[in-house]
C-alpha cells in the first residue's frame, strides 16, 4: 500500500474512533469511573487497524465497579465478546497492574473494532503514557511512514499481539533503524520471533 494511502487510512480509523469515543458515548461513560487516556496508535497517528487503547486512571476502582462498567459498555456498544483480566492478582510482567476489558465488536482480524481498557492507578498510568510520549517525541514523518508500512504488513499475522506487538515495531524502527517489513522480519527472527 502506498504511504499516502496508509496516512489516509490512519486518519479515517481515528475518525471512526472519535465516533466511538464521542457520539457513541464511550468517553463520557469512562469518565464516570475515572480519567480516560486514549493512547497507543490512536495518540501516535499510527493506526492501521481498528484497535483502541485506553487507560482509565483511577486509584482504587473495585472489581465490582469495573464489572458494572463492563456491563454498561456491553449495553452501549453491543460487542460480540468481552474478556476480563485481573492483573492486580496475576501480575504478568509485561502488563500493567490493573483490571482489563478486551472488547471485540466483531472479528478484529477482518477489520472490526477491538478496544482495550485498562483501569490502573496514577503511577502506572503515568508510566504507560510516558512510553507513548517518548515514541511521539522521536517520530518524524519518515519514521511514521516506515512504521505504518510495517504495521500494515503485520496486523493480520496470527502472531501479532501474541509473540510481538506494535511496541516491538516502534522500537525496531526508532531505536534499531529498521526500514521495512523484510528487515523487521529478520530483526525479529534474530530475536527468536517469527513474523508471518
Amino acid at each position: 500500500m502506498m504511504t499516502q494511502d496508509l496516512v489516509q487510512r490512519d486518519r479515517i480509523i481515528r475518525q471512526e474512533a472519535d465516533e466511538l469515543l464521542g457520539p457513541k458515548g464511550l468517553r463520557s461513560l469512562l469518565e464516570e469511573y475515572g480519567t480516560p487516556h486514549v493512547s497507543g496508535s490512536y495518540a501516535l497517528h499510527l493506526m492501521t487497524w481498528r484497535d483502541l487503547d485506553i487507560y482509565l486512571e483511577q486509584q482504587d476502582l473495585s472489581e465490582e465497579s469495573f464489572f458494572r462498567l463492563g456491563g454498561r459498555i456491553a449495553s452501549s456498544l453491543a460487542p460480540v465478546r468481552m474478556s476480563f483480566r485481573n492483573e492486580r492478582i496475576n501480575q504478568t510482567p509485561s502488563l500493567p497492574l490493573g483490571l482489563y476489558w478486551g472488547i471485540y465488536l466483531g472479528d478484529e482480524r477482518k477489520g472490526d473494532w477491538k478496544i482495550d481498557i485498562w483501569a490502573i492507578d496514577s503511577q502506572d498510568c503515568e508510566k504507560q503514557l510516558q512510553f507513548t510520549e517518548r515514541i511521539a517525541a522521536d517520530l518524524t514523518p519518515l519514521l511514521r511512514c516506515k512504521i505504518l508500512s510495517i504495521k500494515d504488513a503485520c496486523w493480520q499475522d496470527p502472531g501479532y499481539r501474541k509473540t510481538y506487538t506494535s511496541q516491538d515495531i516502534y522500537r525496531a524502527v526508532i531505536e534499531e533503524g529498521i526500514e521495512n517489513i523484510d528487515s523487521f522480519k529478520q530483526h525479529m527472527k534474530d530475536k527468536g520471533v517469527s513474523v508471518g
